[in-house]
């Protein structure tokens, strides 16, 4: 373990630690966002309709939800370490009968068995925090924020490429070797990691949480495709309204899996931290969907796919070379200096793509500064929620944050796409881009809601 100063560097093993730590936060990342874009290819594959293979994204997403909390918190019971090297072989397993998949059935099972991705970002961050010393540890929850936005963000771009090139096997075997070299990396690397003591799991607060997402999930994702969709959908959304209020409910009234009793007292943090991620989340994946299905359409620029897929490779990239820049912003800027210049950075890209004339350069800028003010805000939120906990509760309190960044990406795709998908309306595009512009301002207005000054939770319960 390197020094404890502020000053210290990594040692040699650290270092291959954390690499191993950005390869697996990457890899699972990846699958996350790959099927969207390639339904109708797996649905000609396996003989079926796009409407069927839609569980393969929603299996994986409700996966994703519902097991974050429960694997982080795991992680801060039993060694980070342990769940880490635990889970990444299951995920694994997913990739590859994925890939071998001969029936839609085992597609959406191995699909379902990579949703467990969720729960690699908050041990990883877990794992940072151990290893890494306290002066650097910032740069390094940055860096891991940017592997999976990048991560998510770049499987989206690379999957229409990889399924023209190789088919849709391809979708799996890519990841799965990016997942099957961390794992060999992190098990010559890692140092073992003491455990906090078997402390109860809070099942019931995380299947409330998980509740919610899901049933918020399928209204968004399954909703047109649902019996009686104008009084289902209405229905799933109230249901995981309520699921999620009663979750929220008792955060205020005891500890949970997903963050301690001292934090609690700088809840409005907490508060801000996460409609961040939400809105955040929701802005960058609605860009995703909405600018290629622009570029593509004959109402838009009517131009290829190719194209299309290229104009997101500058807001992929601009991901993963300015979420790491969060922790140097902060020590000239401050905590809410730095979400505050992410956001408005965010929303100036989605007001280009908005107001701006609709062409080729006007795009490109508008997406590479919404990535970019995007992947700032995510290291904000992130660093918000991990500075709350103490170091035996980091995976449990980052989790909540994770998933409501991956509900606000599936809220924003689905928005999108439901927008879009009004081929009648001469407005479609226009429309799509100011909601995403409104949810980019709101993530300013979250952003004023962190405090200037926060101290680290040092206790444990």
């Amino acid at each position: 373990m390197g020094d404890d100063t502020a000053t210290a560097r990594l040692t040699p093993r650290s270092a291959v630690a954390i690499a191993g730590l950005v390869l697996a936060t990457a890899g699972t990342a990846l699958p996350l966002s790959m099927a969207a874009p390639t339904l109708s290819a797996q649905a000609d594959r396996y003989g079926t309709t796009t409407a069927d293979t839609t569980w393969v994204l929603t299996a994986t997403l409700i996966v994703a939800t519902v097991s974050a909390p429960v694997i982080a918190r795991l992680g801060d019971n039993h060694s980070p370490r342990r769940v880490l090297l635990s889970i990444l072989p299951v995920i694994a397993l997913g990739l590859f009968l994925a890939g071998t998949a001969t029936g839609l059935t085992q597609l959406i099972l191995a699909r379902a068995l990579q949703g467990l991705s969720g729960g690699v970002l908050p041990l990883a961050l877990s794992l940072t925090q151990r290893i890494v010393p306290p002066g650097r540890r910032t740069l390094w929850v940055g860096i891991l924020a940017s592997a999976f936005a990048s991560g998510t963000a770049l499987g989206a771009v690379l999957a229409g490429v990889l399924v023209d090139a190789y088919g849709t096997p391809a979708l799996a075997w890519v990841p799965l070797i990016i997942v099957v070299t961390a794992q060999i990396v992190l098990v010559a690397s890692l140092p073992s990691t003491p455990t906090a003591g078997s402390r109860r799991l809070y099942l019931r607060a995380s299947l409330a949480l998980g509740a919610g997402g899901v049933a918020l999930l399928l209204a968004i994702t399954e909703g047109s495709k649902l019996p009686y969709p104008c009084a289902t959908v209405p229905l799933l959304i109230v249901t995981g309204l309520l699921a999620l209020a009663g979750w929220a409910r008792t955060q205020y009234r005891r500890d949970t899996p997903l963050w301690n009793r001292a934090s609690l007292r700088r809840r409005s943090a907490l508060i801000a931290a996460h409609i961040m991620a939400l809105l955040g989340g929701a802005a960058l994946f609605g860009m995703f969907v909405s600018l290629p299905a622009f570029v593509e359409a004959p109402d838009g620029l009517n131009l290829s796919i190719v194209i299309g897929g290229a104009l997101l490779l500058p807001a992929t990239a601009a991901i993963a070379a300015v979420g790491p820049l969060a922790g140097l912003l902060r020590r000239g800027l401050g905590r809410r200096g730095t979400a505050l210049l992410g956001a408005i950075t965010a929303t100036a890209g989605a007001s280009l793509q908005w107001i701006a004339p609709h062409e080729i350069p006007v795009l490109l800028a508008g997406s590479t500064l919404l990535g970019a003010g995007v992947a700032v805000t995510f290291a904000a939120a992130l660093t918000v929620s991990i500075e709350l906990a103490s170091a035996d509760d980091v995976a449990g309190a980052s989790a909540p944050n994770i998933v409501a960044r991956q509900l606000g990406g599936a809220l924003g795709a689905g928005t999108a796409g439901a927008v879009i998908a009004l081929a009648s309306s001469s407005t479609r595009f226009d429309t799509a881009f100011g909601i995403i512009t409104i949810l980019a301002a709101g993530v300013v207005v979250a952003a004023v809601g962190l405090p200037r000054h926060l101290s680290r939770v040092r206790s444990t319960e």
